[in-house]
């Protein structure tokens, strides 16, 4: 009942957003239709960007060949509460800008907004996140942002409770559900170089995670730092390359008489380095309208640095991660302020350790492979 339930929303949401989008197309129509009048031109400041972004995504809690088995064969009862491993997705989001000059000719830009994924037959695993941004123009070549982002809950899957073990021993109640919310805080300053083909812009964030009350040993404060540098290398063909350096300080405990130093909880405390390549090429115009093609592809590796015994903590000790993702992107402009984007991205992690003793388990428990497929509609209207 609750799919069916689900998948109704998602349709009549859509239909809401079609219809909105079919006025306000109408609306400019109408706007330009009309006879042209000596006046001065108008500035438009405020901007609302609307939304719509299906697609299938084939391992929705990222499981490894281990469970996506013990799925397909009904076991491990408690664990799985998603209806199937795939889903049909649909994504909503709508954004807001107010844009103005209030120190001299300086561009300032204010912006909020709200995105949202449903999932058609998973309804667990839907979630949303609010965000709000200021941007400023510094100098002619020289703009910074602050950003602002929550999200409210978001669920990654069920796992089995090692202190709801200990009291209700290998039974279905332990498998508890693994959830948090999220602040992100972050900040860029980007420069354009001299000779104007070149840009670099410089990133900090710091996010702070909350889990739910079974898994607060895995709390977390994390940081990143990194840069992005795009260079124009033919009229029609950019390119970027970047690098990102993270660090993530789990609590390691949830008794209020326990430390990190002395529990027996997981220690989750990890750092990586992220790599970025990118091309955008522009392809010769379709019917009159504008399209780009984009490649890009991240490569991240991720080290577990806890010191808890290998045999307390079998998931983190030693534990190393390496991360592909590559992804796809063919944009195309529509009529008016309406354009789209087909997308296809894909993911891999292979996950081990030097030790014997559990770099078998870990592959079994983290590695993964998953794609989406889908488009993205959005349209503009300023005013």
């Amino acid at each position: 009942m609750s799919v069916k339930v689900n998948a109704n929303n998602m349709i009549k949401y859509g239909i809401i957003l079609f219809c909105c989008l079919n006025f306000l197309s109408s609306l400019d129509n109408e706007l330009y239709g009309q006879k042209k009048k000596k006046i001065e031109k108008k500035i438009n400041k405020w901007a609302l960007s609307l939304s719509i972004k299906p697609f299938y995504d084939s391992n929705i809690l990222k499981y490894s060949d281990k469970y996506i088995d013990r799925f397909k064969n009904g076991e491990d009862p408690g664990r799985f509460h998603i209806n199937r491993l795939d889903d049909l997705t649909v994504g909503y989001s709508a954004g807001l800008t107010f844009t103005d000059e209030f120190f001299g000719k300086m561009k300032t830009i204010f912006g909020a907004g709200y995105d949202t994924d449903a999932y058609t037959y998973n309804s667990v695993k839907s979630w949303g996140t609010f965000n709000m941004f200021y941007r400023q123009q510094i100098a002619a070549s020289t703009s910074a942002q602050f950003s602002y982002s929550y999200i409210p809950e978001f669920y990654v899957r069920h796992f089995r409770d090692d202190d709801w073990v200990k009291y209700y021993g290998y039974t279905e109640i332990t498998f508890q559900p693994y959830t948090f919310s999220k602040d992100d805080f972050a900040f860029w300053v980007q420069q354009v170089l001299p000779w104007k083909t070149t840009r670099a812009r410089v990133y900090f964030t710091y996010s702070k995670y909350f889990l739910n009350a079974a898994y607060t040993e895995y709390d977390s404060n994390d940081f990143m730092y990194g840069f992005r540098i795009y260079q124009k290398l033919l009229n029609n063909l950019d390119a970027t390359l970047g690098y990102f350096y993270s660090t993530s300080d789990a609590k390691g405990y949830d008794e209020p008489t326990e430390t990190k130093e002395a529990s027996d909880d997981s220690d989750a405390t990890n750092y990586d380095h992220t790599y970025f390549a990118g091309l955008d090429l522009v392809l010769p115009k379709v019917f009159s309208m504008k399209n780009d093609i984009s490649l890009d592809f991240q490569y991240q590796r991720t080290f577990f640095t806890t010191d808890n015994y290998v045999e307390l903590d079998p998931l983190h000790v030693g534990r190393y991660d390496y991360n592909y993702r590559v992804i796809v992107n063919y944009n195309l402009a529509l009529i008016n302020n309406l354009s789209a984007t087909i997308f296809y991205n894909w993911y891999l992690r292979e996950a081990s350790s030097p030790s014997d003793y559990n770099k078998e388990y870990i592959s079994d428990e983290k590695d993964y492979t998953q794609y989406r497929i889908g488009a993205n509609f959005n349209y503009l209207i300023k005013f």
